[in-house]
């Protein structure tokens, strides 16, 4: 590509996509095969050093093939630099078996000495497994153990050894977990603990511990997470495992005597911090499962009911809100809980227990009256709003439509959700239940079930009259579907995960028939064509319904698709070629236009097209990552409908970005025509061809801004002179320039407006600075700028209609005299402080505007948070700078809540270890009890969580009354958070 510019591309190995590098891994592994020796290291050696050159290379080889990865032991190169580190005593007697003992010795000395010699190490994994008795290798375990007392980073330490029993004590003093999968006695687990005061989570996989476990409760009163194996005896003996003081987890496999853990789970009655416990290899009898679910803060419990009709008489109360009910005993894995053995031997359903559509207001109402019966029916809605209820059996497509059948009728709950973990086609019978059932919402299942399961959402959806806030959803691995519906209206959003040269089209064209389909949503990591069969599907269509359409790229096939849906009225999106892209002025309902990125220049045609048109009917133009040239400006100064223009996009702001670890790769789409400088030698004699690049992304760069970026690279960043025509647009009431044009042509343009139009223009956003310009605009009702110095800072007082103010303060400059001139400004409701953190005097400014309903600003000192209260006609309030809890940090979000009646919305971008969940349940129990759902809308949380990832981490979540929004500003509803 470079090559047209005059230079030569270089493309090193580092920046070789993983495809060639797995490549040039295949054909050194091909050659070394021919190598005349038995050794395997010298054999391989070739591939070896290749693959432990560097860390970039190393990791790939691992993707590529974990298990040559292990057998040719490249680990071992590392043993003395990684902080996770795993043995396996099996593999390392294959590669020394044939070793003289002297060569064995010297091996296990330089192997241990890089174990002892490695600093860093935090974990540690050690399997043995063999299939016959080797009497050395037990003395090689005990000798590492032995050499592990001086490793005070070492946190994590699992052992797995088949057949021999653990009869020596690791001097490990600082482990947080354990997990071992070995023959010991009980006094061996116990000073195990006492040396490791710290420890959190322990994991026990064999049921062989002679003596009893619950000696180690003295000794661990940090434990959060305890996994072991039932002995098949009365389990009363565990019942001093209740007297744990922290732990939350409990996981019981094996067999018990069937109704022995009464008195255990009674005891659990006044635990402080138990929220979940899992008992899944064995049944539980009626007085188990009463007992169970009896645990007042247990969250959630995982077992297989003995008879299951007991489940309409669990006292179903309290903070419980997951039920995992087992169809049969089955094995369990820690390492993946929510599955066991084969995932795809299993099928898993979400119920949803049913509840009144009305709002919840019986706690409310308690309040006020202060009736017992009312708050017993506030418990009830707790109950019923966050209830969740998941069956996990055998996958059986013969018997799946009597299964669902009886598990709704004995629960008498209604299906929500289904995992269908079977890779293989669905039956005809199978998809018809599917689609019969009105409540299912979401199915998560295979990409190859994607276009049966659409088939089947398309088929319910038609069934259904009411849809009206309602949001489906398919899952599979390459990517998601959402349905969301609102009045007479579905929106289509197609989220994809994996970047790879896959048409996705022809397997979403269905969609296109889905009623009511008004707006379209592309995300993702999208390779270019990949959804021509689908636009091409929505073009066919006899009656055009799509009105809004938004996506990153559309290449050229898929816009030459896209101009013939003539319903589209706002079209946002990306063109890495120019060619069709005047024939986006044949869309003759198109009123809102979003250009991305595309080729510098190549919108002459279209805007003589638009400017042509009787009647024009574009009223929005935004031209976000290219610049205008002198001859675009022309012809957009004559697309006289234009009410609102938007040139470049305002700086992401830093408490809004995402800090990243690690560098990505992403493929873009060029054209080779499109990305020479239109006036270079080649340009003419090129042909629009589509292309493909690889790139590898700064750590602090998002992919898609390092796509734009590589294409505008050669785009000239001069100031049209002309821009002041753009005056000449009659009916223009909203004009925003970010791009960096040169200052005095800006100026030039805002003069001409003030002497021709200045009473029409009711929104400004400039990259600079002029109040006593901006103050001839009499009726201007939001201003947005770039603060830099305080010259002629009194006009904004001029401005009486503002009702949004936004200051972008990047020089960190004090604002106190521009805020003391805003009090004059009765109308204004708006105000937006970025990079800004505001002293007390300056927020004694700030509180003076009582009348204020927005506010984004930074606070110099955490306390002064309290001075915003005073503000008590505030709706949202945002705050941008960094901030950290004090170990006992008091919740102001209270006092917003009491003084600001009409407080919708609260950001805290950079707020940490505040949102914990004491601190989020405190606030919900007082929305519940101070706040009349019938008047309020659900209260806003924003900010970075802190202890919980997900709602049912929380007590009795309810979205009806609180949304909580991730820093990111992603928003889960209560059913995506739940592990499905």
């Amino acid at each position: 590509m470079m090559e047209y510019f005059g230079l030569e591309e270089k493309t090193t190995i580092f920046n070789l996509n993983p495809y060639c590098l797995y490549e040039i891994f295949r054909q050194i592994h091909k050659n070394c095969a021919f190598k005349q020796t038995n050794d395997i290291f010298l054999k391989y050696s070739d591939l070896i050093n290749f693959a432990i050159c560097c860390d970039h290379l190393n990791r790939t080889f691992k993707k590529w093939s974990l298990n040559l990865y292990k057998e040719l032991c490249i680990e071992n190169t590392f043993l003395n630099t990684y902080i996770c580190v795993e043995i396996n005593f099996s593999n390392l007697h294959s590669h020394i078996y044939g070793l003289s003992n002297s060569e064995k010795k010297m091996f296990w000395m330089n192997f241990k000495n890089h174990i002892m010699d490695n600093e860093q190490l935090e974990s540690l994994k050690v399997i043995y497994e063999p299939t016959r008795y080797w009497s050395d290798y037990l003395e090689r375990f005990e000798d590492l153990i032995k050499s592990l007392h001086v490793k005070p980073k070492l946190r994590e330490l699992s052992v797995y050894i088949n057949g021999f029993s653990l009869e020596i004590v690791p001097q490990i003093t600082h482990l947080e977990k354990l997990e071992l999968n070995v023959r010991m006695h009980s006094s061996i687990l116990v000073e195990l603990c006492k040396l490791n005061p710290n420890l959190r989570r322990l994991i026990l996989r064999n049921s062989e511990i002679f003596g009893r476990l619950s000696d180690i409760v003295p000794h661990c009163n940090q434990l959060e997470y305890l996994s072991f194996v039932m002995k098949e005896v009365d389990a009363s003996e565990y019942v001093a495992l209740a007297n744990l003081p922290q732990l939350k987890s409990l996981i019981l496999c094996g067999e018990h005597l069937e109704g022995s853990l009464v008195k255990l789970f009674n005891r659990f009655q006044e635990h402080q911090h138990i929220q979940s416990i899992c008992i899944p290899e064995t049944y539980v009898s009626n007085a188990e499962a009463i007992a169970l679910a009896s645990i007042r803060l247990v969250v959630s419990i995982k077992c297989c009911l003995r008879d299951k009709s007991i489940y309409s008489d669990l006292p179903l109360s309290g903070k419980l809100t997951h039920i995992y009910i087992l169809g049969h005993p089955m094995q369990y894995n820690p390492d993946n809980p929510y599955y066991n053995e084969k995932e795809e031997d299993f099928l898993k359903v979400t119920y949803r227990a049913h509840r009144p559509l009305a709002v919840v207001r019986a706690y409310y109402q308690y309040w006020q009256t202060k009736d017992p019966n009312l708050l017993q029916l506030a418990f009830d809605e707790d109950y019923l709003h966050a209830h969740r209820l998941y069956c996990i059996g055998w996958y059986d497509a013969k018997i799946l439509p009597a299964t669902m059948h009886n598990s709704s009728e004995q629960f008498s709950v209604s299906i929500t959700g289904i995992v269908l973990n079977k890779k293989v086609s669905i039956s005809d019978a199978e998809l018809a239940v599917l689609a019969s059932i009105p409540t299912l919402t979401t199915i998560r299942c295979s990409f190859v079930q994607i276009e049966q399961i659409i088939a089947v959402k398309l088929q319910q959806l038609n069934e259904i009259t009411n849809t009206a806030n309602r949001v489906d959803k398919i899952k599979t691995e390459f990517c998601n579907i959402r349905f969301v519906h609102s009045h007479e209206s579905v929106t289509l959003v197609l989220e994809f995960f994996v970047q790879c040269i896959l048409s996705y089209g022809s397997i979403l064209a269905p969609l296109a028939n889905l009623r009511n389909l008004k707006r379209l949503e592309i995300k993702g990591k999208l390779m270019s064509g990949s959804l021509v069969e689908l636009f091409r599907a929505l073009a066919a269509l006899d009656k055009h319904t799509l009105q809004q359409l938004e996506t990153a790229f559309l290449d050229p096939e898929e816009l030459e698709e896209v101009v013939k849906i003539q319903s589209l009225r706002i079209l946002k999106s990306g063109f890495f070629c120019s060619k069709y892209i005047n024939e986006l002025g044949n869309l003759e309902q198109l009123e809102e236009l979003t250009l991305i990125v595309h080729p510098q220049g190549s919108l002459i045609e279209l805007f003589a097209v638009l400017e042509s048109k009787q009647p024009q009917v574009l009223k929005r133009l935004v031209i976000q990552n290219a610049k205008l040239t002198k001859q675009e400006v022309g012809h957009l100064a004559g697309i006289r409908s234009l009410e609102s223009l938007q040139l470049g996009l305002p700086e992401v702001k830093y408490w809004e970005q995402q800090l990243k670890d690690t560098k990505n790769q992403a493929f873009v789409n060029y054209c080779q025509k499109c990305l020479l400088a239109p006036v270079s030698f080649t340009y003419e004699n090129q042909t629009h061809q589509t292309d493909i690049h690889t790139l590898i992304t700064a750590t602090d760069e998002d992919p898609l801004d390092a796509q734009f970026n590589f294409l505008t690279q050669s785009y000239g960043t001069l100031t049209p002179t002309n821009l002041a025509l753009l005056a000449n647009l009659p009916n223009l009431k909203e004009l925003k320039i970010y791009f960096n044009y040169n200052t005095l042509d800006a100026v030039n343009l805002l003069n001409t407006i003030a002497l021709q139009y200045p009473q029409k223009v009711r929104t400004l956003a400039f990259a600079s600075q002029d109040f006593r310009l901006v103050s001839l605009f009499k009726d201007l009702q939001s201003f947005e700028c770039v603060f830099s110095h305080i010259k002629d800072i009194e006009y904004i007082s001029q401005l009486r209609n503002l009702t949004d103010l936004q200051i972008d303060n990047p020089l960190g400059i004090s604002l106190w005299q521009l805020l003391k001139e805003l009090k004059v400004l009765g109308n204004l409701q708006s105000l937006i402080l970025d990079n800004s953190n505001l002293e007390f005097l300056e927020l004694v400014e700030v509180t003076k505007l009582s009348w204020l309903k927005r506010l984004r600003l930074g606070l110099a000192k955490k306390q002064f948070i309290f001075m915003l209260i005073q503000l008590e006609d505030l709706e949202v309030l945002e705050i941008t700078s960094t901030h950290y809890a004090a170990e006992n940090e008091s919740n102001f979000l209270y006092s917003f809540l009491i003084k600001c009646k009409n407080i919708k919305s609260i950001s805290l971008y950079r707020f940490y270890d505040f949102l914990r969940k004491d601190y989020i349940n405190g606030i919900l129990n007082h929305i519940k009890l101070f706040r009349n759902p019938y008047e309020h809308p659900p209260f806003k949380l924003r900010g970075v969580w802190s202890d919980f990832k997900r709602f049912n981490h929380l007590a009795c979540y309810n979205n009806e009354l609180m949304e909580l929004r991730r820093q990111d500003g992603s928003y889960q509803s209560s059913d995506e958070s739940d592990e499905d």
